[in-house]
C-alpha cells in the first residue's frame, strides 16, 4: 500500500509494512494532459509495430527489477509477479506487434447492393488522441502496460494514473516505454488525481479498471463531457463442477482460481457449485490444497488492513448464516507483521448471505452443491456481476451449451483466467462488471475512431435526389419489393414504369 505524506506517496510493503519507495504527487494533471496533447504525433503502423517489439525487449531487460518492485508493493510471490504480470504483459505486446498492421489496416467496404455497385469505400481506423488510463493495484504492471500498449498501437498518446497503493510499479510502465522510444506520461496520487485525469480537457477516452462504486463515479464524470469510457469493474466468478468432471483437476484449478494473488483477482473464483454426488470429495480435495499453501512462497497478504477486516467481516457473517469453515477463516501465525489471512473454504450456508452477493476480493471461496445443471446455471447467474465463469466437465459440447446460458464476458472450460495473456481473446464483462473490451482486435477498435471514407467519381447521378414525383415513388417501391419482397418478379413487372424512369435518371449524364 502507499501513504500520503504532504505531496509525496510512500509505498509500503503489505507483508513487512516497510517503506518500498516514494513518488511525488502530481499537482497539475491538466498540464500533463495538455503537454501530451501538444506532443502527440501518431506514427505510421509500421513504426508502431517496431516500437512494440522494442517495448517487449525493454520489459525483458528489466524483468527481475520489475518483478521485485511488484512483489514488494503488493506482497505477491515472485512467481506470480512473473506469470501474471510479466508473462501476460509481454504476450500481449508481442501479439500487438505481430497483428497491429493487419487489424488496423484500411478495410474495403463491400456494400452488396446493386444500385451502389459503382461505389468504392473503405473503413479506416484513426487514433483518438490522448487516452487516460486509471489502473488498479492488484496487477499494477500487467494491466496498465497492456492497456497502454494497446492505446499506443492504435496511435494514441497515453496518460496513466497508477493506483496510489502501487505507484512504483506504475513508474516502470513509463520507463519501459521511454526505453522503447515512446512516451507515456504518469500522474501520481489518490482519487482526486484520478478525477482530474478523467475530466481533464483534451482526454479523448478513459480506460478504467477498479471497483463498481468508483467505476460509477468515473462513468458519471465522463458522461458530463460526453467522453467515452471502458470499464472493467471486477467480478464474482462462478465455477460449475459437473458430475462427470475430473475432481482432481477441478480442485487444482479451484485452489489457484480462489487463492492466487491472495484472492485479489477480478476473475478469481469466488463461488463454486458442485454436483451433489461429487460435493464431499471436491470439498475435501480443495480444503487439502488450501492447507498446503505456504505463506511467502505461494500466498501473500491482502493489500491493506481495511481489506483484511472486510474479508473477516464477510466470513463471520457467512458462518452466522450456516456456512462451515472447512479450513481457514482466521489470521495465520507468520513471521511478518502484514495483513495475512488463511486461505478459506466455506461449505454450504444460506444463499442470502452477503458473501454470496458481494465481491470478497480475498482468499475465500464458497462451495455449494447442486442437483441439476439448470439449478447450477440459475445460481451462477444470480449475481449482479458478470465477468468470467468456468465449466468443469469431460463433455466439451455440454460445456459449450452451458456457456451459452451463463451471464459472463468470458467462459472457460476446465481452466480459468488464462486468456488475459492470449492476444486474440477479448477481455471484459457485463452488468456490474462493466462494459467495453480490452485486448484483441476488439480492444484496438475501442481505442480507434472508426471512419468510413467514400470514393466516388461523381459521374453518375443519384436517383433519390430531388425532384420527387409519383413516377420516382413507384420506382422506389419496385426497388424495395424487387430486392427484398417475396414475389420479386411480380413486383418488378408491377413497378416497371417507375423502375424504367429511375433507370433513365440514374444513367443520364
Amino acid at each position: 500500500m502507499a501513504t500520503l505524506v504532504e505531496s509525496e506517496l510512500r509505498s509500503l510493503n503489505p507483508a513487512t509494512l516497510e517503506v518500498v519507495g516514494s513518488v511525488p504527487v502530481t499537482l497539475d494533471v491538466a498540464g500533463v494532459v495538455a503537454d501530451a496533447v501538444a506532443a502527440w504525433r501518431p506514427p505510421p503502423l509500421a513504426e508502431r509495430r517496431a516500437l512494440l517489439l522494442r517495448l517487449a525487449r525493454a520489459v525483458l531487460a528489466h524483468a527481475d527489477e520489475i518483478a521485485e518492485t511488484i512483489s514488494a508493493e503488493t506482497g505477491k510471490p515472485l512467481a506470480e509477479a512473473y506469470t501474471t504480470e510479466l508473462l501476460l504483459a509481454v504476450e500481449q505486446v508481442a501479439w500487438l506487434a505481430k497483428n497491429v498492421e493487419r487489424v488496423l489496416a484500411p478495410e474495403q467496404v463491400r456494400y452488396g447492393i446493386p444500385y451502389l455497385a459503382h461505389k468504392r469505400a473503405h473503413v479506416v481506423y484513426e487514433p483518438l488522441g490522448v487516452v487516460g488510463i486509471v489502473a488498479p493495484w492488484n496487477f499494477p504492471f500487467s494491466i496498465p502496460l497492456t492497456q497502454a500498449a494497446s492505446a499506443v498501437a492504435a496511435g494514441n498518446a497515453v496518460v496513466l494514473k497508477p493506483s496510489e497503493l502501487t505507484p512504483l510499479s506504475g513508474e516502470w510502465v513509463a520507463q519501459v516505454f521511454a526505453e522503447a522510444g515512446s512516451r507515456v506520461d504518469v500522474v501520481q496520487g489518490g482519487g482526486e488525481v484520478g478525477h482530474a485525469l478523467v475530466t481533464a480537457p483534451g482526454v479523448a477516452k478513459i480506460v478504467f479498471t477498479g471497483s463498481p462504486s468508483t467505476g460509477r463515479r468515473v462513468a458519471a464524470a465522463a458522461a458530463e463531457l460526453l467522453r467515452p469510457v471502458t470499464l472493467e469493474l471486477g467480478g464474482k466468478d462462478p465455477m460449475l463442477v459437473l458430475r462427470d468432471a475430473d475432481v482432481v483437476r477441478a480442485a487444482d484449478g479451484a485452489a489457484w482460481g480462489a487463492f492466487a494473488n491472495c484472492g485479489q483477482v477480478c476473475v478469481g473464483v469466488e463461488r463454486i457449485y458442485v454436483a451433489r454426488e461429487l460435493f464431499p470429495a471436491f470439498v475435501d480435495a480443495l480444503a487439502a490444497r488450501a492447507r498446503a499453501l505456504r505463506f511467502g512462497e505461494d500466498l501473500g497478504p491482502l493489500i491493506t488492513e481495511e481489506a483484511r477486516a472486510r474479508v473477516e467481516d464477510l466470513v463471520a457473517e457467512a458462518m452466522e448464516h450456516g456456512a462451515e469453515a472447512v479450513t481457514g477463516a482466521r489470521r495465520p501465525q507468520v513471521a511478518w507483521p502484514g495483513w495475512f489471512y488463511e486461505p478459506t473454504v466455506l461449505a454450504g450456508g444460506d444463499a442470502r448471505a452477503r458473501i454470496e452477493r458481494e465481491e470478497v476480493f480475498g482468499p475465500v471461496v464458497t462451495v455449494q452443491p447442486f442437483d441439476s445443471e439448470d439449478e447450477a446455471v440459475d445460481r451462477a447467474n444470480a449475481s449482479s456481476f458478470a465477468l468470467g465463469a468456468s465449466v468443469w466437465t469431460r463433455d466439451a459440447s455440454r460445456a459449450r451449451e452451458l456457456a451459452s446460458r451463463l451471464d459472463a464476458g468470458m467462459v472457460w472450460t476446465n481452466d480459468l483466467g488464462y486468456s488475459y495473456g492470449a492476444g486474440p481473446a477479448p477481455w471484459g464483462g457485463r452488468k456490474e462488471s462493466g462494459y467495453g473490451r480490452t485486448h484483441s482486435k476488439h480492444g484496438l477498435y475501442e481505442l480507434s475512431n472508426v471512419k468510413l471514407v467514400d470514393d466516388d467519381t461523381g459521374r453518375l447521378p443519384v436517383p433519390w435526389w430531388y425532384p420527387y414525383d409519383t413516377r420516382a415513388l413507384d420506382g422506389f417501391r419496385g426497388v424495395l419489393e424487387g430486392l427484398h419482397g417475396d414475389a420479386k418478379l411480380r413486383a418488378l413487372w408491377r413497378h416497371r414504369r417507375g423502375l424504367l424512369y429511375l433507370g433513365r435518371r440514374y444513367l443520364r449524364r
